[in-house]
Parts: structure tokens; sequence; C-alpha cells
């Protein structure tokens, strides 16, 4: 048996055989081609565009009512990509003036693209990019039907193998039967990882050169808890992940107990929320019977959408995220815009560095429409819904605070004179990822119930270091004893004040940091529902005086090796 390690992007447990797609259509085709090719050059292309059209359309009413409205709207922006006269005007052009061949004019399109988008750091446009992919992949493949033999997939169910986590490979008509997926490139925030998570399809990426690793038809196991992939398994390991997919498979259609508690070995409880950028997303947390919302992302509407969404469609998604248990908190994080965000109604021009200008409550509060817009949905969709609160990002001083609750005053006034429903208690929260803000805990502790703690984004500014950048990787993944002691005296404050700190992040999912975060005193983290059995496991591994120690420990450490053999040793033991 070999066994290869990827990272997770959709947890639970898949087993079959695998098949390898997409790795034909690497060659075969001529780079140039002579004039007398060009007409049916183009011919082929706009067969090709006008059979992915076809494709997407009917894959968008084949999942109709089967996912979430957000979900749903993905496929609207690969047919908006196919109209636009960009898409197959720099392709012709390639063609008839530089007589590439169609395919091999796609592929340059494509690499010039990303070539674009790797210089800016914006998720955003990085999935528009990654979109683009997706969407050129599927001509690419309708130009090569029935001009090469293809491999066809195995009868019944199977594990999918491919180069880039797609939605064209996750959505081909005859791919109705996947049941996990392996790929070697494709991020957890690309629209393919938010349909694996919605679709609840166990999926693990960064398992490099496949065609190496595997051929098709070879029985292998996939773990999407540990981000593992194994290939040819022995009969005593195949029966254990067999009774264990079983198991998943009854957990996920009974969910727990909504009273049920998440705890330590010694039995202190621990709120564990979850951190949601769709509705399938929420449905998972839900169904795994988590304690909440704990942040719910509201970015995607506004970045499908070519134009505003309207307040009545935002209600409506809203009101989705708001079907919860009785009792289990909702919070929806306002927009996390800034300048190089191509948001609709955001007109903040072109800044030197967008990370550290206009963005968060910053851009909200200069584009006071947008701000008002999203208060107004959530204040008609909470209405008679308690513990429902709205996360301010990029919070610097009080005063951002106090004007977006001032904000949410005027139009609850504004909605009542319409006649609309709304909420009577809508909590604002500040969401801490900013040291100089960190630093003022107690200024906002003493306006608000809670905080929420953005930790990757804290420990990237404390350090000066951008998590997304590889150069400087290992400053920002350093054990800094810094991040350490700054967490600690927030903890510390909130307790003083007898107020709760919520950790979010993936960061606050660590299992090595989170016996540390036990022993100085936090209790509440909201973590993405993937990330929840991992999250257990550690728990029901310590008690709180085991935490207290290990945070004695870590705090004690002079530099940061010292706390990693701190933390290492723990994850070892």
């Amino acid at each position: 048996m070999k066994v290869f390690k990827g990272e997770t992007v959709s947890g639970g447990i898949a087993l079959g055989p695998v098949f390898l797609q997409g790795y034909e259509d690497v060659e075969g085709f001529p780079p140039r081609i002579p004039s007398s090719e060009v007409p049916s050059e183009i011919a082929d292309l706009a067969r090709a565009v006008e059979e992915s059209r076809r494709q997407i359309e009917e894959l968008k009413d084949k999942h109709e009512g089967k996912l979430g409205e957000s979900e749903q709207r993905i496929f609207d922006t690969h047919l908006a990509y196919l109209q636009d006269p960009k898409f197959r005007g720099e392709i012709e052009r390639l063609v008839r003036e530089e007589r590439f061949s169609v395919r091999a004019a796609i592929r340059k399109v494509v690499a010039d693209y990303d070539r674009i988008f790797q210089l800016v750091e914006n998720d955003y446009l990085r999935q528009r990019a990654s979109d683009f992919r997706d969407l050129a992949m599927r001509v690419l493949r309708n130009l090569a039907a029935g001009a090469q033999a293809r491999a066809q997939a195995p009868a019944g169910r199977y594990i999918l193998a491919a180069r880039q986590l797609t939605t064209t490979d996750m959505f081909s008509l005859d791919n109705e039967r996947v049941e996990g997926i392996v790929a070697e490139e494709g991020g957890m925030d690309s629209h393919a990882a938010i349909l694996a998570r919605s679709m609840g399809i166990p999926t693990i990426t960064g398992v490099r050169d496949l065609p190496a690793k595997l051929e098709n038809g070879d029985f292998v196991i996939l773990d999407g808890g540990s981000g593992e992939l194994m290939v040819q398994p022995d009969e005593r390991l195949r029966a254990e992940y067999e009774q264990s997919a079983q198991r998943q498979r009854q957990a996920t259609a009974n969910a727990p107990a909504p009273g049920q508690k998440h705890a330590t070995r010694d039995g202190t409880e621990i709120r564990l929320l979850a951190s949601c950028g769709n509705v399938g997303e929420v449905n998972l947390a839900r169904t795994f019977g988590m304690d909440g919302i704990g942040l719910f992302r509201t970015e995607l509407l506004f970045l499908v959408e070519k134009k505003t969404p309207s307040e009545d469609m935002l209600v409506h998604h809203y009101k989705e995220v708001l079907r919860q248990p009785n009792g289990h908190p909702v919070n929806f994080r306002l927009l996390d815009v800034s300048s190089d965000m191509p948001v609709t109604g955001l007109s903040v021009g072109p800044e030197r560095n967008p990370a550290m200008g206009l963005r968060g409550v910053r851009a909200l509060l200069r584009e006071g429409q947008l701000l008002r817009l999203q208060l107004r949905a959530i204040l008609r969709a909470a209405a008679g819904v308690r513990q429902v609160a709205v996360l301010v990002p990029w919070v610097t001083t009080a005063q951002d605070l106090q004007r977006v609750r001032a904000a949410i005053v005027e139009e609850r006034l504004a909605l009542k004179k319409r006649g609309e429903p709304v909420a009577e208690s809508l909590q604002c929260v500040p969401i801490l990822e900013v040291p100089g803000a960190a630093f003022l805990l107690h200024t906002f502790l003493a306006e608000c119930d809670f905080a929420v703690v953005a930790v990757d984004n804290l420990q990237a500014h404390l350090l000066g270091a951008d998590r997304d950048n590889p150069n400087v990787r290992e400053y920002y993944e350093a054990m800094h004893p810094a991040f350490f002691e700054l967490v600690a005296r927030m903890a510390r404050e909130a307790h003083r004040l007898d107020k709760k700190l919520t950790l979010f992040g993936e960061a606050a999912a660590d299992p090595m940091r989170l016996p540390f975060y036990l022993g100085v005193g936090l209790r509440s983290f909201s973590i993405a529902p993937v990330r929840l059995n991992g999250t257990l496991k550690v728990l029901r591994r310590f008690s709180i005086e085991e935490c207290k120690r290990i945070a004695e420990r870590v705090l004690e450490a002079p530099r940061s090796l010292d706390v990693q053999r701190v933390l290492v040793g723990l994850a070892e033991r």
C-alpha cells in the first residue's frame, strides 16, 4: 500500500476505484495551423462554446433545489463568461492573426490570465482566474470530444483524480457517480471547493503528479479528515474504512441532538461554532450539531452577481442562514471589501497598498449604501429571531463600531416606518484583526457582550508577514512568542470583564495550538465544519489542568523554536 498526503478541502471518507480525468488532453494538437484551416478552427470554437453553454444550463437545471442559491449562481458566473465577447475575441484574434490552433490559443489566453492574477493578492481575483480556467477546460474538453479516444469512468461510484479541482470535472453530465475527489491543485476558497463541501463530497488537494501514483481502476481510500490517499490498501484496512464510511453515512443521515455539548476530557464545555461562506456549509454545520454560526462570510452573493444584489434577494439568502436550532447564535460578517475587490457599488479608487487602506469597515463607512443595504436585509431577515449579530471587519477604533451601531438604529426606524417586521435586538460586534485594536480590547468589551478575534489576520499583521506569500511563509508560520503573549493578554482581559472571546480562522482549529488556547481560558471557537472532527479529537485528549500547564510552558518560552518544541511535542505524544 502507498499513502500520499494532501490537504483537506471537504471532510469525510470515500472508497472505490479511481478514475483519472483530463490528463489525456495535455498533448495531441498542433500549436500553429496553416491559414487554410482558420475557418474550420473558428467553427470548431463556436461549436465547443455552444456545447459548453448547453451543458452548463442543463447542469443548472439538474441541480435546481439540490444546491443553495449562492452555489447555483456559480453556474450563472460561468455562463456570463461564455457570453462575454472578450472570452472569444482574444482566442479568435490569436487564431486569425497569429495562426494559433484553437486549443493552443485557449491555453495561451488562460496562461496570460493566470500570470496577471498571480501578481494580485486578492481572493476574489484569484477566484475569477479559477473560474476562467474551469470554463476554458470545459471548452477544451468539448473541442476534444470525438477527436480522440477517452478513457471511460468505472461502472458504479468512483474516486475522481484530476490535475485541478474544477467545477468542470465535478459537474460533467456523466459524473453523477463521484464518491470522492483528489486533485493536484486547487484552493479551499475556489468555487469547486465550495461546491464539494456543499454536496458533502470528501475532497483533498495538493497530491502532485497523480498519473505517476495512480492507474485507472486502482482501489483507493480517500480520508478527507486526515488529507490522506491510500492506494491499494489491504483487506483489513479496507474493511475498517468501509465501517467508518458506513458510520459517516449514518451520522450524516441522523443529525446529533440539538442539546449535545462539546467538551474536554474532564467535561469542560467548549462552544464550537461554524465558519461558513455559503448555505451548503451552513447546512453541514447544522447536520454536525455545531453550536451555531460563529461567522458567516457575506461576500459570495456580491461577487457572483454582475450587479449589486437587491435587498429582497439578500433577505431571502440570510433567512436560509438563520434556519438554526432554537437558541443557536448566527453572526453575519459585514462585507470585508477593499479597493482591489471589484464589488459593484464600491467606488473606492486604486490604492498603493489595499491591504492597509480602505478595507472592511473603512470602505463600508465611506460607501454607506452598501453598509445600509446589508443592515436592512439582516434586520428584516432576523425579525423574530434571537441571538443575531453583525460582525464588523477591520475595526481599529471604538468610533468605527459606534458609527455602524448608529446606522443600525436609523435603518431599523426607517424599516418600521415602511411597515416591515424587523429584529428588535441586533448586536454589533468587532472583529479584532489589527494589533492596535487587540491591545484596546477593554474599550470594545465595555460596549459589547463579546468580540471575535481573527487569529490568522492578527498573526499576519503582528508579524508583518502575508500568509499567502510563499516568500515570507516561514515568518508567518513561525511560532512567535509575541503572538501567544497577545492572545493570552486578550484572554485575561476578557475574563476580567466577564465577557466572551471567540477565536476565528484556520489557526483557531490548529490541533497544536488548541491546548494553549484552552489553557489561557478561551472557550469559544468558530471553525470550518470540515475541521470539527479533528477539533473534537484534540478536546477529548486533554483536561483543562493539562492545558493550563501547557500554556504556562508556552508563555515561558523565549524563542519561536522553544514554543515549537513545546507544541510539536504535544502532537507527537
